[in-house]
C-alpha cells in the first residue's frame, strides 16, 4: 500500500486564519492521485487586499509543507493557484516570488501524487 494515496484530510485541515473555505472538492482521481479544489474568501471583507493575499497565499503553501510531513515519504503534495496563472509550488520548495492583486477570493488545487515507487 505504499504506492497509493490512503490518506486524505478533513475539510477543517484546509482552515486558514484570515480566510475562509468558500467551497471545497475532493476528487481521487486514481489511487495515485488525489485533487483537492479550494477556494479561500476574506473574512468580513468583500476581497483580499494585495498584502492580505501574499499572507494567505504564504499561508497555503506553509499548508501543503504540513501536509507533506504527514504523508509517506514516497506521497508529494503540490498546490495550484488558479488565480495567479496556475503558479505551481511543491512542498518544502522555494515560493516564488509573488506579486498579489486585489482578490475576491483564492482558488487553489492541493495535488496529493505518489512521486516515485518503493
Amino acid at each position: 500500500m505504499k504506492n497509493v494515496i490512503s490518506k486524505s484530510f478533513e475539510i477543517q485541515d484546509y482552515m486558514l486564519e484570515g480566510a475562509l473555505v468558500n467551497g471545497f472538492w475532493m476528487t481521487l482521481e486514481d489511487r495515485e492521485n488525489l485533487v483537492t479544489e479550494v477556494v479561500y474568501t476574506p473574512v468580513n471583507v468583500k476581497s483580499f487586499e494585495p498584502a492580505t493575499a501574499e499572507k494567505i497565499i504564504r499561508r497555503i503553501a506553509a499548508k501543503c509543507d504540513s501536509f507533506r510531513s504527514l504523508l509517506p515519504e514516497n506521497v508529494n503534495c503540490e498546490v495550484i493557484f488558479k488565480d495567479l496563472d496556475d503558479l505551481t509550488y511543491t512542498a518544502n520548495s522555494k515560493l516564488p516570488e509573488i506579486k498579489a492583486a486585489e482578490l475576491d477570493e483564492i482558488r487553489v488545487m492541493y495535488r496529493f501524487h505518489v512521486d516515485y515507487y518503493i
